[in-house]
C-alpha cells in the first residue's frame, strides 16, 4: 500500500497549520476538499470521495489563532522535539467553521474506509431563511 505523501502537503489547498494530514471532526468540512477533477472515474458520475480514517493524535497542541505560525507547529509537533504530536486548530472558536486536526508523521492515520457519495442540493435552506424572517417575537428560536 502507497503511503500518504507528505511532500505534497499543502500544494493543493494551503497548509494553514504546516505540512502535514488534515482531518474533521464533520464530513461537510471534508467535502469542501473533494473536488471534481477531470479525469477522475467518479466525477464523472457526479460522485465524490473521502477517507474515514483512524488517527493517532497523542498529545495535543491547541491553537485558536487566526493567523497560526506553520512552521512553529510544525517544529513543536516533529519528532525530535518529543513536545506535541499533533494540532488541534479550532478554527471554530476564532472563525464559527471547524476544527481541524493535523498530524505531521504517515503512520499515525489508518484510513479505515473509502466514501463515496453523491452531494444532494439543500433545498431547505430557502425555506427556513423564509421561516426566520416571518418569525414572531414569542417564538423561541431553534440552532
Amino acid at each position: 500500500m502507497e503511503d500518504f505523501k507528505l511532500a505534497l502537503a499543502g500544494t493543493g489547498k494551503g497548509a494553514l497549520y504546516g505540512r502535514g494530514l488534515y482531518f474533521a471532526e464533520a464530513s461537510s468540512k471534508s467535502d469542501e476538499y473533494a473536488g471534481e477533477d477531470a479525469g477522475d472515474a467518479l466525477s464523472s458520475k457526479n460522485l465524490h470521495a473521502m477517507l474515514l480514517c483512524r488517527v493517532v493524535c497523542g498529545r495535543i497542541l491547541y491553537t485558536d489563532a487566526e493567523k497560526p505560525d506553520a512552521e512553529l507547529l510544525e517544529r513543536r509537533c516533529a519528532v525530535a522535539s518529543g513536545e506535541h504530536d499533533s494540532v488541534l486548530g479550532d478554527r471554530e472558536a476564532c472563525r464559527g467553521t471547524y476544527r481541524e486536526y493535523v498530524v505531521y508523521q504517515a503512520p499515525q492515520v489508518y484510513p479505515e474506509y473509502i466514501v463515496v457519495y453523491r452531494r444532494k442540493e439543500n433545498k431547505e435552506k430557502k425555506s427556513v431563511a423564509k421561516i426566520k424572517k416571518k418569525k414572531s417575537k414569542d417564538v423561541p428560536e431553534r440552532e
